[in-house]
């Protein structure tokens, strides 16, 4: 575990969580399926130079225990209420959610709306995305993904992130019912709570142009969550951003600090990449 990690017992579930910084509002990252919070510390660290950031690891990952649930975004959304509780982080919150993070933080806002200043979704995963995507796939990406939970038996306890097979196949599968349903938060659900949504670029070659239309267009819609948002495209074509972008995940999250901090509009630009 990284240096300042706590054990939190939350429910059923015992969680590995780091608080960074002071300052509020809070940032609170969610890491992606599979994703801990050793993938962000760097941004992190970066982020504790403004305000206080939490980072941790979703049952099963990193030093957390296994998950004892269905990991269902409420059920994710609730662990998470809970951690916060216990670590003593009582103030308004900026949520950052990455791929099935930017879902699971969607969920928590519909359920402690009060509890949110803002919100930064990178490359966030979309509840009605699996019908619109799916059918632009090419065969072989669709068989492929029919095969991720074979895949994820194979895998090693390192490559699992520490998640053991039975939690992170229950997470994949309510995952994919989750993507394939409706949404948990309206449109303007967000009211005037800063949001900036993170797109990756065009340009993965494993990623067809229709499907990439799609994806951004997918975006496009969650950025209607909120009346003060930003649609940002990055110069990367990696998904995962904070690796491939970090600069601009960090520019997002400090812009969205800023706006909830002074309670007006997202400054211009975010970035020149910007959207809109």
């Amino acid at each position: 575990m990284a240096d300042g990690t706590v054990m939190v017992p939350v429910g059923r579930h015992k969680l590995a969580a780091t608080v960074i910084g002071a300052g509020s509002p809070a940032v609170v990252i969610e890491p992606s399926f599979g994703g801990c919070a050793a993938d962000w510390q760097e941004i992190a660290a970066v982020l504790a130079e403004d305000t206080t950031v939490v980072t941790y690891d979703r049952a099963p990952y990193g030093a957390s225990s296994a998950a004892r649930d269905k990991r269902t975004p409420h059920d994710i959304a609730t662990d998470l209420d809970r951690l916060l509780r216990e670590l003593q982080v009582t103030g308004p919150v900026v949520i950052v959610g990455h791929s099935a993070g930017g879902l699971y933080g969607r969920a928590y806002a519909a359920e402690h709306l009060d509890r949110v200043a803002g919100m930064v979704l990178v490359e966030s995963s979309h509840e009605g995305q699996r019908p619109v995507l799916d059918r632009l796939r090419p065969r072989g990406v669709r068989l492929r993904g029919a095969l991720t939970i074979p895949e994820i038996i194979r895998e090693t306890l390192e490559s699992r992130r520490g998640g053991d097979r039975r939690s992170i196949i229950r997470e994949w599968r309510t995952f994919r019912r989750a993507t394939a349903g409706r949404p948990v938060l309206p449109p303007g659900g967000l009211g005037a709570r800063p949001l900036v949504v993170l797109t990756c670029a065009q340009g993965n070659t494993a990623v067809p142009e229709p499907v990439y239309r799609a994806w951004y267009a997918l975006h496009r819609e969650l950025a209607g969550l909120s009346s003060n948002s930003r649609h940002v495209v990055s110069a990367s074509p990696d998904h995962y951003l904070n690796f491939g972008d970090p600069e601009l995940v960090i520019t997002a999250v400090r812009d969205v600090v800023r706006a909830a901090r002074s309670g007006g509009p997202l400054a211009e630009p975010v970035a020149a990449s910007d959207a809109e």
